[in-house]
């Protein structure tokens, strides 16, 4: 009766080896932001389960809180400042691509989605917003049957694998399955289904977990309901104890265990055991090894279990027959975000302040719309005397600061240029930025594309050649080593020079606690600087240095006022980030993180417009003639 699910549990020794094989650097450069913040992990059915193994890792390798979340509840819950992960096989669950889009509606940073096929629905809406990140980890051996099998496992092990690599461990999974399975569990293999049987022969089966295990419990209950497979209890050991042991003593006759334990609670495993009636039929596995790898074992042990339950109860759980009304019930499409025909931009610029904490209670919302009002318009019937951008995170998107500038953006550049307009790049970089904007740029327009390289301690034309960032002075060595003497940035790598430190962070290190961190030392050094940060380092810049810098050069380039508008386009315009200054003024302009002020650095473009996106939709609103510049918001 298990015939075509056996010969999907036959198939998970390719399906390990071939997930084995794909290369995790993709998922991990998409979860690198994700890692350095709580997360909400979105699975329905059966990526529900991968959901909750996304999340157990999460935990175990940051030390940050994550949680497996529906589609539905994360919709209907006002989340803020969460990253968001989508895991869906196919790509076109309609639940996980509202919830999706929601996120996005909701500009929840990361966001990221795990498909296993090239291209879906979910790909579609991922191009829609293109801040967003979708990793495909296609393969033939992922196709799935009524339950999800291949693609669990497949869409586990890299998640493993990705986590591991971001936190720099590099120790690879056994080659073969068995091999990881029989220095997992211990039971063999091929015994596995015989040796559950006792815990799936009841009504109930109560199944007891440790902490790592708690994924594979998650999977049991969905197999078991999903299949009509029996009814199933799950909790920790300890919980169990709180009340749960009643249910054994009301109905011992139709109530099985199934223990499922991890090498760190072996002994209260046993204590708890040996406390329950004897008469109540039990399984135990125990698990050792690494946490991540007990946590995947235990999904392999969830799906066997599916198998010997399926044999007991006559159902194949690969084809258990879905009624007519299951058919329509799966394909109800939840309720979405209703999309505007013509949305306000200033409804979306006061929410953006709201969420950044600019509506105080000395402000109302009446008022707060007013002052967006009035920025827009002073914005719209303003004159420029040039355009300043940022450029990681707002010419390019972070993950991809080291490569060329995309098409759009280079010739959304060019075009302005050939107006006529004079261009500033604003950058904590050197030569390595210089390159990627002479690869985008006409060289007939250099002389008009001003570059303030180091957070503007270099400022000069594009045209002048590599920056000399000059060698640090004996006041900047002395703050250089007091940060380096610290123990919180003792595996940080320091870059100097005559008016910057800058400090690229570990992976897993969030940037605004080492902002305050090394403010805290700059301050007791006496030395007069200021400290922000950026998506990958925190930078300390002493006087003389600054992105506003550029706007200054912009200004005596132009030959005007020392107040003329200039317009400036930014992504960390909230503190501490480094774009917080150069958006401090009725023209900065963000395209994301906006700042509490109700007079500056407003984010003006449509929801879920964000980096390069919200960038281009600025750049398509400039207009240049005359020697000025307009743009026009509306």
């Amino acid at each position: 009766m298990t015939a075509r699910y056996l010969k999907e549990l036959a198939n998970l020794h390719a399906v390990y080896e071939a997930a084995n094989l794909i290369d995790p650097a993709p998922l991990k450069a998409a979860i690198e932001g994700v890692a350095t913040r709580s997360a909400v992990m979105l699975g329905s059915g059966g990526s529900y389960s991968v959901a909750s193994f996304a999340a157990y890792i999460h935990q175990l390798r940051t030390g940050r809180l994550a949680s497996a979340c529906t589609p539905l509840d994360y919709m209907t819950l006002p989340l803020r400042d969460a990253s968001v992960m989508c895991f869906t096989a196919s790509g076109r669950n309609k639940d996980i691509c509202a919830a999706f889009d929601e996120a996005a509606q909701r500009e929840a940073k990361p966001l990221v989605g795990l498909v296993m096929r090239e291209q879906s629905p979910l790909h579609d809406l991922a191009a829609r917003y293109t801040y967003s990140r979708v990793v495909s980890a296609a393969s033939d051996l992922f196709e799935d049957g009524f339950l999800a099998v291949s693609s669990l496992l497949g869409a586990s092990i890299l998640l493993l694998r990705a986590y591991r690599e971001l936190v720099g461990e590099h120790t690879p999974l056994p080659a073969t399955f068995n091999e990881f399975m029989e220095s997992r569990i211990s039971v063999p293999l091929d015994e596995l289904v015989e040796h559950t049987l006792p815990a799936v022969t009841r009504e109930t089966t109560s199944v007891l977990c440790s902490t790592a295990l708690r994924p594979g419990t998650v999977d049991i209950e969905s197999r078991f309901v999903e299949a009509a497979l029996g009814n199933v209890h799950v909790t920790d050991l300890r919980n169990f104890g709180h009340g749960r042991h009643h249910w054994f003593a009301k109905r011992p006759e139709t109530t099985a265990i199934l223990a499922l334990i991890g090498d760190d609670q072996e002994a209260l495993a046993t204590r708890t055991l040996e406390l329950v009636p004897a008469e109540v039929p039990r399984a135990r596995i125990d698990f050792r090894g690494p946490r991540d790898e007990q946590a995947l074992a235990g999904l392999v042990v969830s799906l066997h279990l599916a198998a010997a339950a399926g044999q007991v109860r006559k159902i194949d759980p690969g084809k258990p027959g879905v009624p007519e009304f299951g058919r329509k019930l799966y394909h109800l499409a939840p309720a979405r975000r209703r999309q505007a025909r013509r949305v306000d931009v200033t409804d979306v610029a006061v929410w953006r302040k709201e969420m950044a904490g600019g509506l105080r209670a000395s402000t109302k919302i009446e008022e707060l719309r007013e002052f967006c009002k009035i920025g827009i318009e002073k914005i719209n019937r303003s004159s420029f005397a040039g355009v300043v951008f940022d450029y990681d995170g707002t010419l390019c998107e972070p993950d991809a600061r080291f490569k060329p500038l995309s098409t759009d953006v280079a010739n959304s550049l060019n075009k302005l240029l050939a107006a006529g307009a004079l261009v500033g790049i604003a950058t904590g970089r050197g030569g390595s930025a210089a390159d990627r904007i002479r690869e985008a740029i006409k060289q007939t327009y250099w002389s008009n594309v001003i570059v303030g390289f180091y957070n503007g301690a270099v400022v000069q034309p594009l045209s002048d050649g590599p920056p000399n960032s000059g060698d640090p002075s004996p006041e900047v060595l002395r703050l250089e080593n007091l940060l380096r003497s610290t123990r919180y940035f003792s595996t940080c790598s320091f870059r100097s020079n005559t008016s910057q430190i800058a400090i690229s962070l570990p992976t897993l290190e969030e940037a605004t606690t080492s902002v305050r961190v090394a403010a805290a030392i700059v301050e007791q050094s006496g030395v007069k600087a200021s400290v922000a940060c950026s998506n990958h380092s925190v930078d300390v810049i002493l006087e003389g240095g600054g992105k506003t810098a550029v706007v200054r050069a912009i200004r005596e380039r132009a030959q005007c006022d020392a107040n003329a508008p200039v317009l400036r386009l930014g992504d960390k315009g909230r503190w501490p980030g480094n774009d917080c200054e150069l958006l401090d003024d009725p023209f900065g302009l963000s395209v994301d993180e906006v700042s509490a002020s109700a007079e500056s650095c407003w984010g003006l473009s449509p929801r879920g417009f964000l980096g390069v996106q919200a960038t281009l939709y600025y750049l398509d609103r400039i207009d240049w003639h005359g020697g000025a510049g307009c743009i026009q918001l509306e």
